[in-house]
């Protein structure tokens, strides 16, 4: 059997990573209803990396490369303008329902930056997001002429996409709304579902799959399934 870093290598660091998501893209099922619902991209100068306020956990492969690539290359991270710590991957925990290795955080004033910031939201920032909003790791990578994506843990390059296990065994490609949020608690108002980029319906949106087409695209790219296509079909576009 390949390597997976080899695989994968023309667009992504984290080989074994996507290994694992490639068996899960071919047997997935779309939700074309969700998928359908308005959305807009978000404008970075608005939502100040709404998303990116609490880091991302990583998987074991992505803890590996992302702490290589610090080791190697903190100094260049550092010129972007990324307040790297001592340690910025950190061990975490979310609520008691998600723990584990995860990138660290910084305090940052992010309800009095961001537009309609939500109030559930803790005013901090992960390390690796720049004064201007944008990605430390994304920026990293396209200034080495890699894909920018290239060092973006499958997280963050995939929100507000969601990749859902239902108990019944199935494996479904969504969008989650207020109403299913799987981060959605009493005390805690939900995620995905409340970020710029996720929040359905979006007036003056088009239909998430469209606003999605990169994301969705490089998902089919690494299962070898052409998921546009058949969502195009589905919905009569073609």
């Amino acid at each position: 059997m390949s390597d997976p870093r080899e695989r994968f290598a023309r667009f992504s660091g984290f080989g074994r990573t996507l290994e694992g998501l490639r068996d899960l893209v071919r047997v997935l099922e779309i939700d074309f209803e969700a998928l359908r619902r308005p959305l807009r991209r978000c404008d970075l100068g608005r939502c100040r990396g709404t998303c990116c306020h609490d880091g991302v956990y990583l998987d074991r492969d992505e803890v590996a490369v992302l702490s290589s690539l610090i080791d190697t290359h903190r100094a260049e991270l550092e010129a972007l303008g990324a307040e790297m710590p001592p340690e910025p991957i950190v061990n975490g925990d979310w609520l008691g329902v998600v723990s584990g290795p995860k990138t660290a955080t910084r305090p940052e004033p992010m309800a009095a930056m961001a537009e309609n910031y939500p109030p559930h939201f803790p005013d901090t920032a992960c390390v690796f997001l720049l004064p201007d909003a944008r990605c430390a790791l994304q920026q990293f990578a396209i200034d080495q002429g890699l894909d920018p994506w290239f060092y973006k843990p499958a997280t963050c390059w995939l929100h507000p996409l969601a990749i859902d296990q239902p108990d019944d065994g199935r494996v479904v490609l969504t969008l989650h709304d207020a109403g299913n949020d799987p981060q959605r608690f009493p005390d805690y108002d939900g995620f995905a579902s409340r970020t710029p980029c996720g929040v359905s319906p979006a007036t003056g949106g088009r239909p998430a799959w469209e606003v999605l087409s990169a994301e969705i695209s490089r998902l089919g790219e690494i299962g070898g399934r052409d998921l546009l296509a058949e969502i195009r079909t589905e919905s009569g576009a073609d």
